[in-house]
């Protein structure tokens, strides 16, 4: 019998060893909940393989369990829950086993969508303690009434603990949070009280900044002090600056800064206003009067800080190759001819002081490049394309143009909007957790959204590509003739006395980025798929009245010569 937890999986290798040798999964789950859960992980997996052998004669190396373990019967996003589809996909199994469908979910639309894609896939589901029948509409009926009890209970349970946290905080008690430097939260009282050692270093930092010290000296002077940061083992600027920036200092806490509601049909977390926010005293470290001095000082340092030049044509379209961060201008170097200007990767700018050695951590180690010459070098590319775009269109249309690389780019966009309406469900289903108490704060919600989040911007990215390569299949050479006739415009305009403000407009609008690799490459992404008129673009002799735009392309790489500059 195979057992995975957690996030463990399965190797190809091993997953192709055991297709036709599995015949069941036994899935089990125990929430954060102790209010909700009577069953322990051991005593599930027990019960459920006893069935199995019992009802199926289904030995236990014919079994993979998988275990949960403090996740909610509403996450949608439960790591082996998904994993069970996936196995399933796979040839693994031909029966997925629970004891109870509350270990399912305990919510109804969850549980009604994880059992019908169960189904699709050709697969029994089975329930040692409920007994459903998938083509018998009583049985059917009672499974959907159970999962509407199921919710409902757990919905009374919710309505008693929010009730007891209100109760709480009119105590002046806090009911859990997450962790603030300079004081320890006290599960006895339920409230922040005072962590000396931490009280006194938070001081030291008012005090620093107060005498004109900057957020980075302070964290260089921690970390080599080899005080612990907060989270890990580095400190950071922006640790210190939010540290400072908290009124929590001032001894008051407050408690429902936040709320969900409902906007277009979707659940969003959005502030309360200041008056409605619940107060609770705790320890005071400064006064009013010092907290708004530390303000000051520290929106002076911001006033004071270095700011990156306007006078470069990549502004807002180049990348780093390392680490995929905006690059902006911000370096100079002084030689003999002059200030020279650098493209530098703006993570290169932010520090992480290691408490371990003390020694300044760069985030990115990526090269600096000049100006100047990439500036050139990208306004020239861009010239020889405006003198003759349609090279590279018929390039383009001759790389999509046939029949089934159309078919397989539909099917695949068709299964990119799929999975983007499932993970905007999932994000949907964690601000209901949230709204219901069972993420418990804004920290924990935005620890689990985030990721998801990344996971929709990558598949509506790749979705755009392949929407505008569609578009470009479906094209004709009268479309082409209008781009060409357009992009004249352009070939007279490019050779007049252009501002740097007017080339970087015309470069945004045939460019989807710039990569600065460290090979000494620079990899230009164009953005094609339509023509279409949509502003007047003023310039010092002319104006631009048509854009191309759409999703990247094939990217085109050429050699940077010497345009790296110093790190």
């Amino acid at each position: 019998m195979i057992v995975l937890k957690d996030t463990e999986k399965l190797t190809t290798a091993q997953i192709t060893a055991l297709i036709g040798k599995i015949r069941a999964i036994v899935y089990t789950r125990v929430s954060s909940d102790m209010q909700i859960d009577n069953y322990s992980l051991e005593s599930q997996i027990d019960i459920c393989v006893k069935d199995a052998k019992d009802k199926f004669d289904i030995s236990e190396d014919e079994i993979i369990v998988l275990r949960e373990e403090a996740e909610s019967g509403d996450n949608p996003n439960r790591p082996m829950l998904n994993y069970i589809l996936f196995l399933l996909q796979k040839g693994l199994g031909t029966k997925v086993i629970f004891l109870h469908p509350d270990r399912l979910s305990r919510h109804l639309h969850l549980q009604q969508q994880i059992t019908h894609q169960i189904w699709e896939l050709g697969c029994d589901l089975h329930f040692v303690e409920f007994d459903l029948q998938k083509g018998n509409a009583e049985s059917m009926l009672n499974y959907n009434i159970q999962g509407s009890i199921a919710q409902y209970n757990k919905a009374k349970i919710l309505a008693n603990t929010k009730r007891g946290r209100r109760t709480m905080v009119s105590d002046n008690k806090i009911p859990g949070m997450n962790r603030i430097y300079g004081y320890t939260y006290d599960k006895d009282l339920n409230t922040l009280v005072e962590n000396s050692i931490e009280k006194e270093r938070y001081l030291l930092m008012v005090n620093m900044i107060l005498e004109g010290k900057t957020g980075s000296e302070i964290a260089a002077y921690f970390a080599k002090k080899k005080y612990p940061a907060p989270k890990k083992d580095k400190w950071y600027q922006a640790t210190i600056s939010r540290i400072l920036r908290n009124e929590t200092y001032m001894g008051i806490y407050y408690y429902g800064k936040t709320e969900v509601v409902q906007q277009h049909g979707k659940r969003k977390q959005v502030p309360k206003p200041r008056d409605q926010w619940q107060k609770v005293t705790i320890p005071a470290y400064i006064d009013e009067v010092t907290f708004g001095r530390l303000q000051k000082c520290l929106d002076g340092n911001i006033k004071n800080g270095g700011r990156p030049s306007e006078d470069y044509l990549l502004k807002g379209i180049a990348r780093c190759g390392r680490c995929g961060a905006a690059v902006s201008s911000g370096v100079t170097s002084k030689t003999q001819s002059g200030h020279l200007k650098y493209y530098s990767c703006t993570r290169k700018s932010k520090k992480a002081y290691s408490v371990e050695t003390g020694e300044v951590n760069k985030i990115c180690l990526g090269e600096n490049w000049r100006v100047d010459m990439v500036d050139s070098l990208i306004w020239n590319e861009v010239v020889k394309l405006i003198a003759n775009p349609k090279t590279l269109i018929d390039k383009m249309l001759e790389r999509i143009s046939d029949v089934s690389k159309v078919r397989e780019m539909k099917k695949n966009r068709d299964g990119i909007i799929k999975l983007i309406k499932e993970k905007e469900s999932s994000k949907a289903r964690y601000i209901d957790l949230y709204a219901e108490g069972f993420i418990k704060s804004k920290e924990e919600l935005s620890k689990k959204i985030e990721p998801v989040d990344l996971e929709i911007n990558e598949l509506n990215t790749e979705l755009s590509a392949i929407t505008d390569n569609l578009k470009i299949s479906q094209s004709n050479d009268d479309n082409i003739q209008v781009a060409v006739s357009m992009l004249d415009k352009y070939r007279k305009i490019v050779k007049g006395n252009l501002q740097t403000e007017d080339k970087r407009r015309i470069i945004k609008l045939l460019i989807e980025k710039v990569v600065m690799n460290d090979n000494k490459k620079l990899e230009i992404v164009y953005k094609f798929s339509t023509f279409k008129e949509i502003e007047s673009i003023k310039s010092s002799s002319n104006s631009i009245n048509h854009q191309v735009y759409g999703g990247p392309q094939k990217p085109v790489y050429f050699d940077s010569g010497g345009i790296l500059g110093r790190n």
